[in-house]
């Protein structure tokens, strides 16, 4: 099958559930089925206008709440803790139900630990720990009091804490909740399903399964888009051979692009009908106010070379820049509108004082794309941005003089503007009275 760019554009945009955005209906089983979607979730603690995973989910599930994320990971019943953190190169979320086919990861790491001195080295603590845990129930680093400082893999560390991380990393322990920077580690046993803690899968079945979940995750890559990790016993070739003759993954052609591409099998038909959306003479052209803010670290932009390839779209997370060699900002969000990239905002919220005096959500900048006319997705901006201010439990914002005097600056103010007073009035409309048994049929009715 041979496609054009835009319409792997339009599947994409589909198939990641942007068009519409925030489309999800509000719930914990929306985010849940996003995560079986996707395949994972990467967690980055980085917190500046909202977590990654939060900032993921919020744009494509209707008034999504942090909580629900967390309710579903840190519930104290196992049967309840239907997602995970787990190791996967980096860290992600995934559905716990899927947790068999991650445990290789972890089983090296032991192997590794118990054979190079590691576990050796920690002995002491690491027993300590697992009595007091055994005993107490969940703990973090800061339960175990000062320790001994010892050499660890990012740096001179606490030797409890050190002990900690090995036995978590070796799946001895799991995250039991976090907190900030804070983590409470407790028993597997306490936290995961027993059905699912005693499931076995091979090794090959979970090689085939966190390779089909990449491709998952990005929906569509190139022959060599999906990461092989090098210690694999089974190589890309053979993978693919026998993904593709299962009917697991299904290879395309895009045009002007070189090399085969590949999409999960079960999306055929969702792409067969971006193809039709988009080709011959009367083609649904995707809403360009359908705007949504994605994460540095969204599945859609996980491929950088596919986002230069495909949407003409260069973008990189200067997170860890130094300042002077910035081109835009720490934490820019790209703007999908449709089913194109149009531009960049900076967003960071401002806590205030002490007391949430002058909380705001802060656009530090915005920079659009040569070819984008942004008069054509003011609308949809706006409601990216006043949901994004809902997410992150604020009322105001700000914006820089600069942004403000330019004219899509003052466009888009306006536009906020106008949206925060539409609210405020709708707030008022809808307030019940202190007792409805009390007020007057006429007022009731108005």
């Amino acid at each position: 099958m041979r496609i054009s760019k835009v319409a792997a554009r339009r599947f994409l945009a589909e198939r990641h559930m942007l068009l519409p955005p925030r489309s999800l209906p509000a719930g914990r089983g929306s985010v849940l089925a996003l995560v079986e979607r996707l395949g994972s979730l990467q967690f980055d603690p980085v917190d500046l206008a909202g977590r990654s995973h939060e900032i993921v989910c919020h744009a494509r599930i209707d008034g999504f709440e942090p909580r629900w994320v967390d309710e579903l990971l840190y519930a104290t019943v196992p049967a309840k803790r239907a997602l995970i953190e787990q190791y996967n190169g980096v860290l992600v979320i995934i559905p716990t139900n899927e947790l068999p086919y991650y445990r290789r990861p972890a089983d090296r790491r032991r192997e590794r630990f118990w054979s190079d001195g590691t576990y050796k080295k920690l002995k002491p603590w690491a027993d300590t720990v697992m009595q007091r845990i055994t005993a107490e129930g969940a703990l973090s680093a800061a339960d175990f009091g000062p320790s001994k400082i010892v050499d660890w893999s990012w740096g001179p560390t606490p030797a409890y804490r050190a002990a900690l991380e090995m036995l978590a990393n070796s799946g001895l322990l799991f995250l039991a909740r976090r907190e900030g920077s804070i983590r409470w580690f407790d028993l597997a046993e306490r936290l995961v399903p027993r059905n699912v803690l005693e499931r076995r899968v091979s090794e090959e079945e979970q090689i085939e399964h966190t390779f089909l979940a990449r491709h998952r995750d990005l929906g569509l890559a190139s022959a060599n888009g999906v990461w092989v990790q090098n210690d694999w016993p089974l190589k890309r070739k053979e993978l693919v051979t026998r993904l593709t003759a299962r009917g697991a993954l299904d290879e395309i052609e895009i045009e002007w692009l070189p090399g085969i591409w590949r999409i999960p099998g079960a999306e055929r038909f969702a792409l067969e009908a971006a193809v039709r959306a988009t080709t011959g003479t009367r083609t649904a052209v995707a809403d360009p106010n359908a705007v949504a803010l994605l994460s540095p670290l969204d599945p859609l932009i996980h491929d950088r070379k596919r986002l230069e390839a495909l949407y003409n779209f260069h973008y990189r997370w200067e997170i860890y820049t130094p300042e002077r060699k910035r081109e835009y900002g720490p934490y820019t969000l790209p703007i999908h509108a449709g089913d194109r990239f149009v531009g960049r905002i900076q967003l960071r919220r401002d806590k205030g004082d002490k007391r949430g005096t002058g909380a705001a959500l802060v656009i530090d900048g915005l920079w659009w794309e040569r070819s984008a006319k942004p008069r054509n997705h003011l609308d949809g901006l706006t409601r990216a941005i006043r949901a994004h201010q809902r997410l992150l439990g604020l009322s105001a914002g700000r914006m820089p003089r600069e942004l403000a005097d330019r004219s899509d600056g003052k466009g888009l103010f306006n536009k906020l503007k106008r949206s925060d007073l539409a609210d405020r009035r709708a707030a008022v409309l809808v307030e019940p009275p202190e007792d409805p048994a009390e007020q007057p049929k006429s007022e009731l009715a108005r």
